[in-house]
């Protein structure tokens, strides 16, 4: 038992060994792009083989944060509050900013007395002017308390002008309590309102209104602010400025409603317990354009279920009282935006409805135009072609592992250019999501879907031929000509040619692969028919060090991506 546990160790780590040390110069020799992803394939192989920690990015945080939020809609006012938001020390304030202990006046004379001091409100909320005396201004307004100072000084001194500005303000203790995120005493500068200090305490709490915030001073309500009206209506923020001994208090919320589906902002919206559902409507500015108006649900919690309650129009919204936790559903009619080009007389993008297909399309376009050729249309999709793009990752990932296999062999001469090239092919291959789609067969429906793309190309009379022949290019299609036909109007194939794995894509994306030395003498290489519009393809002869199955993917892949590039030309060049 130990043998055989230290023989595979002893395998374990030859394999280990065998993968670093390949041979260099092959490395070397290989295009830096294909280099470094041999590299960056070779450490993954080793870091999947080892337990990986890591700590909660700053982005995975803020997406946790996300994932998090409640929803509802004014949630967030709080949280994108700017810090410049906040009234900064230096006052820059109004006329009607009203004085109180702690305020600083900077008082300049110019006259029979010139000087410039600075005079603190004391706690009577007065001042002391040299010459004057005291001058309460507790209470007053800054413009009041202006014209009063310029008085006194008027009456001591003749000629002579006063100016005066807040040079500081005073700070004030603030009380917020209720449903408010962080409740407690807070120190704000005098300038604050009642939204500053929500900030400071960071909003609303869970269960808190946005709609019923109140100002309490001296036991009595003074101001109630609704964030609704701030955001939706437009109406102006709290301009009551905060005094010390205020309190904040945060109602807690009445209704929570849901709106889901066809609206412009679904969201959570809290409702007043006298508002009515159609008011949440209004708040989400109301359905799109493309809601399903025969399918308007209620859900609402009754007798302990929740009943699912059909409206027949969205107007009966307005006579039906808002509960806690309704959920309202409008369906969106599911319209797919598809565009079609090419040889179809009006060429654009349509908006399709549920269940059409591209045969509805082209009847949308007008249909086909003279030099049509439905044989050879292009039907692009965005689902196909994110798959596509995946299984090109996947492909090119098996190159890159066939090339580090090659490179861990013996020390003997091994050519690996070919197998490197179609690397590189692959690398560079843009996924097409092309589905194969029979336009001359109406009995198969193909339902379109948003986003997707139909070229139509124009009709054309060659045969197009490329890689390993001695003249690449197009040739005049000859009706009943065999593979060997076009083979000799490409002069041949060169010496390196692969005559055992030669691809056809017909117009319609379809491949197939013909092995020319098998069939060159049997009846049946008469049955590979070549229609006009076909694309030829002779690869390299490659290294044997993947799979025949693995190689013709690869060449299926750039021989798509060749013939979607000659049909999108030829569907425009006329």
């Amino acid at each position: 038992m130990r043998k055989n546990i230290f023989i595979l160790l002893l395998l374990a780590s030859s394999l280990y060994i065998s993968a670093q040390e390949f041979n260099e110069a092959y490395l070397d020799s290989l295009p830096e792009a294909i280099r470094e992803d041999v590299k960056k394939r070779i450490n993954q192989q080793q870091i999947s083989e080892k337990a990986v920690y890591s700590r909660l990015s700053e982005t995975d945080s803020k997406l946790k944060k996300t994932l998090n939020d409640s929803g509802i809609f004014g949630s967030q006012f709080f949280n994108t509050m700017q810090s410049s938001f906040m009234p900064i020390s230096a006052p820059n304030l109004d006329d009607s900013y009203v004085l109180d202990f702690g305020d600083v006046l900077r008082i300049q004379l110019l006259g029979q007395l010139d000087s410039i001091d600075s005079y603190q409100l004391a706690r009577d909320g007065s001042i002391n002017l040299s010459y004057i005396g005291k001058i309460n201004l507790a209470g007053l307004s800054l413009d009041e308390a202006s014209k009063l100072i310029k008085f006194k000084v008027n009456q001591a001194y003749i000629g002579t002008d006063s100016f005066i500005s807040l040079e500081n303000i005073r700070d004030v203790n603030v009380l917020l309590s209720g449903d408010v995120f962080n409740p407690g005493v807070y120190t704000l500068n005098g300038s604050s309102n009642m939204l500053h200090a929500l900030n400071v305490a960071g909003g609303i709490g869970d269960y808190g209104s946005y709609r019923s915030i109140k100002l309490i001073r001296d036991g009595k309500v003074i101001e109630t602010i609704d964030i609704y009206d701030i955001l939706i209506n437009g109406k102006s923020a709290s301009t009551t400025r905060l005094r010390s001994g205020d309190i904040i208090f945060v109602d807690p919320r009445a209704n929570l409603i849901t709106l889901e589906g066809a609206f412009k902002r679904p969201m959570k919206y809290e409702l007043l317990a006298q508002e009515n559902i159609y008011d949440a409507i209004r708040y989400a500015n109301g359905l799109t354009i493309d809601a399903d108006l025969s399918n308007i649900y209620l859900y609402r919690i009754l007798d302990s279920e929740v009943k699912s309650i059909p409206i027949a129009n969205i107007s009966q919204f307005n006579n039906i009282a808002s509960r806690d936790d309704d959920r309202i559903f409008v369906r969106k009619n599911s319209f797919r935006n598809v565009r079609i080009e090419g040889a179809i007389v009006r060429p654009g993008t349509y908006k399709m409805i549920e269940g059409e297909s591209v045969f509805d399309l082209i009847e949308d376009a007008g249909g086909y135009t003279l030099n049509a050729f439905p044989a050879g249309a292009i039907y692009l999709n965005e689902e196909a072609k994110k798959i596509n793009s995946t299984a090109i990752k996947k492909l090119y990932d098996d190159f890159i592992d066939g090339i580090i296999a090659t490179l861990q062999r013996s020390a003997r001469e091994i050519d690996i250019t070919s197998l490197v090239s179609l690397s590189e092919q692959l690398k560079n291959a843009e996924p097409n999501g092309r589905i194969i789609v029979d336009l001359l067969d109406d009995s198969i429906q193909v339902l379109v879907k948003n986003g997707d793309t139909l070229v139509i190309p124009e009709k054309n009379n060659n045969v197009f031929i490329f890689g390993e022949v001695l003249s690449e290019g197009a040739l005049i299609f000859k009706r009943g000509a065999d593979l060997e036909f076009y083979i000799r109007g490409a002069s041949g194939l060169k010496e390196q040619a692969n005559a055992q794995s030669i691809f056809i894509m017909y117009p319609n994306g379809t491949t197939k692969q013909f092995n020319r030395k098998r069939n060159l003498f049997a009846s049946q290489s008469q049955e590979i028919i070549i229609e006009p519009g076909s694309v030829i393809y002779v690869p390299k002869k490659i290294d044997n060090t993947l799979s025949s199955r693995l190689t013709a993917q690869a060449y299926a892949t750039i021989l798509g991506n060749v013939s979607l590039a000659l049909a999108s030309l030829n569907s425009i060049n006329k």
